[in-house]
């Protein structure tokens, strides 16, 4: 491997060279690559030095301002509590504390995000939704959503009954876009203020405007929600995870955006893995091919935007125009605009206006329009909750 990344490879005259970036895993996981402590020991936080605490049964950290550790003190095992023995990657030259990050699917949305719901669903009275009125209210709303869920979300939100079966999108969804909305007036104002600082830090880091320009400022709401974490839901609980939250905002300022070194792209290549297997005896073979074969044929097709879809037959009520074309879809290449499904109508513009599709999409009005909207930026809808509380712009 030295000699991989030293002297890259040569490949029909071709000399490719290699570099690692990241590295992306849970904490078992990365306990076990770097060959440290597990997410349960005194000292086991990844980024910084301090040491936990023991408390009704479980090991908290409950300090934020533990000096960090660097590439340099962890090739020196300055911790001699933290280390287990030599670690594979102090063979490349690398830092070893900034390649391996601490991405947000498993600490923020499996770790913190889940915890909290399981805290105001089944937790003690005093963190607990007010009512069981309230749980099915949410639980209700959670469902009614589906319809106005734009398609690029890969699962529609299900009820709280299945909070234990949500998988990591289900709570990013609800941490990012439906959480703040569905919270307020159920749980405990001093809880909903608290989430909204978790809600808030994430917001800014996870966007590519923000992530950098107001970094101090989600590093400060992550630390002020920790603090407030033991005060409010008991100091046992301030875990790895909840911990990690503080360090959260240091990984971006190295690697940009929350998205950009996060488990969720390869669970979701898992499943176009997963599909192209139809061989039981050649597996690696098979994946292999299917992958060349999509490339080849993006590589082929060229691909340009925006895509025009589901051409409507001539009707002389819809078509005022008989020379122009209408269609119901437009793909672009992160997202889909449709005239038909209510989901899809909606969509922002850098400038704040939120537009509204009323009508079927002409192949001359679209050109004109993508051609000016493209390069400021479309950004979509999450919901129909917000659109009373803004000015409607109608693309008649």
């Amino acid at each position: 491997m030295i000699n991989l990344f030293s002297n890259g490879i040569n490949i029909n005259g071709k000399k490719f060279l290699f570099s690692i970036g990241q590295i992306i895993c849970d904490a078992p996981a990365k306990a076990f690559l770097l060959n440290v402590m597990h997410f349960n020991a005194y000292h086991s936080c990844n980024s910084c030095i301090e040491e936990g605490t023991y408390s009704n049964r479980r090991v908290c950290f409950l300090g934020t301002d533990a000096p960090l550790r660097t590439n340099g003190s962890f090739r020196l095992k300055s911790d001699e509590h933290y280390h287990k023995g030599i670690c594979p990657f102090e063979e490349l030259h690398i830092d070893i504390t900034s390649v391996v990050v601490l991405e947000y699917m498993h600490n923020v949305c499996l770790g913190v995000m889940k915890r909290l719901l399981q805290f105001w669903k089944n937790g003690q009275k005093p963190v607990r939704f007010l009512n069981k009125d309230c749980e099915q209210q949410i639980s209700n709303e959670l469902v009614n959503l589906h319809p106005h869920l734009p398609s690029e979300f890969n699962r529609l939100t299900r009820s709280l009954d299945e909070v234990e079966y949500w998988k990591a999108t289900e709570y990013r969804t609800f941490l990012l876009y439906t959480g703040h909305i569905l919270l307020k007036g159920r749980i405990k104002s001093s809880l909903y203020q608290h989430f909204l600082l978790l809600h808030s830090a994430i917001k800014i880091l996870i966007s590519n405007e923000t992530c950098f320009s107001l970094n101090d400022l989600a590093n400060n709401l992550l630390k002020q929600f920790v603090k407030d974490y033991p005060n409010l839901y008991g100091e046992e609980y301030v875990t790895y995870n909840v911990h990690g939250l503080i360090h959260i905002s240091n990984f971006v300022k190295i690697h940009g955006p929350l998205d950009q070194f996060s488990a969720f792209k390869f669970e979701n290549y898992l499943q176009i893995i997963k599909k192209t297997i139809h061989s039981a005896k050649f597996p690696l073979q098979d994946v292999y091919n299917r992958v060349i074969e999509q490339q080849f044929y993006s590589d082929v097709h060229n691909i340009k935007y925006p895509i025009l879809k589901k051409e409507i037959p001539y009707d002389s009520y819809t078509h005022k125009d008989i020379t122009i074309t209408l269609y119901e879809n437009v793909i672009l290449k992160k997202f889909k605009v449709s005239s038909t499904k209510l989901r899809d109508k909606f969509f922002f513009c850098l400038t704040r206006r939120l537009l509204y599709l009323l009508k079927k999409l002409c192949c001359i009005e679209m050109e004109k329009f993508f051609l000016k909207s493209i390069n400021m930026k479309i950004f979509l809808l999450f919901s129909l909750v917000l659109c009373h509380q803004m000015s409607l712009e109608i693309i008649l």
